[in-house]
């Protein structure tokens, strides 16, 4: 939700807020199903909303109810409450992020698990809302054609900043497990997933930010607004993909060898 920040407030219309509403709320939604299979619960109605077995279930029924009021919220013109759930939902999916990071540091020893962990979830949030949002966005650009361009180039430049710092704690992480003894080895299996990680989630979304940067730059805008714009959404759907594969990956070598890659 805090990518959302990028785009100034009136710039778009309530629509568009209400679709992201809802996109997110389809996302929590599949989040909370994923925490009840995890505790071995039916993923029934009753159990969406009444399973509270520990603090992570709290909060993600949390988010997932400030969402909804938020998205509901902007059908009734009260700016004061949606700008109230909207701050509450960030700091709810904030806190959410940083207590299921939390629950895997005593299982992952390296050093400075305590802020790796949770910063490596955090950043990878940001990623995959930067560019699932400015997807989005992007497409609101044939709704309205006279938006400014330079503010669907904030998206391409956040998801390069976030890239960036991701592809470093990765390093990061790969050092530290250069110096741990008795990891569990690469097998062809996990070496496969391995490069599909670096591969695909860091190179592959690192050419789809150059070709997006290109098809946003002054000069082809000059030439085709429309045509500049529609281009670097499409491109930003295929970096949605990348992005999502490359995580997929990383949570599978985590959960699986006890390592942030």
């Amino acid at each position: 939700m805090a990518v959302m920040l990028l785009i100034p407030k009136g710039l778009v219309s309530a629509n568009f807020y209400r679709l992201m509403g809802g996109i997110y709320l389809l996302v929590s939604g599949l989040a909370r199903c994923a925490n009840l299979y995890l505790h071995d619960q039916a993923i029934t109605f009753l159990n969406f909303f009444g399973f509270w077995q520990d603090t992570e279930s709290v909060l993600v029924i949390g988010f997932v109810c400030l969402l909804l009021l938020y998205t509901l919220s902007w059908w009734f013109k009260s700016s004061f409450v949606t700008l109230i759930l909207f701050y509450g939902g960030i700091l709810c999916g904030t806190f959410w992020l940083i207590y299921s990071a939390i629950a895997y540091i005593e299982i992952v020893q390296i050093p400075g698990a305590t802020f790796l962990i949770p910063a490596q979830f955090i950043v990878a949030a940001v990623l995959l809302g930067t560019v699932h949002t400015g997807m989005w966005f992007g497409h609101w650009y044939l709704v309205t054609p006279e938006l400014p361009v330079h503010y669907l180039r904030r998206f391409n430049t956040v998801l390069l900043g976030t890239l960036i710092v991701l592809i470093g704690l990765f390093c990061l992480n790969l050092f530290f497990r250069s110096q741990v003894e008795n990891v569990d080895p690469f097998t062809f299996h996990k070496e496969l997933i391995f490069f599909i990680r670096v591969g695909l989630g860091f190179v592959g979304t690192l050419i789809l930010y150059l070709i997006t940067w290109d098809c946003l730059r002054p000069k082809s805008v000059a030439l085709d607004e429309v045509g500049a714009t529609r281009a670097a959404t499409g491109f930003l759907f295929i970096a949605i993909i990348t992005v999502l594969m490359g995580e997929f990956c990383s949570r599978y070598l985590f959960l699986t060898m006890q390592f942030l890659l």
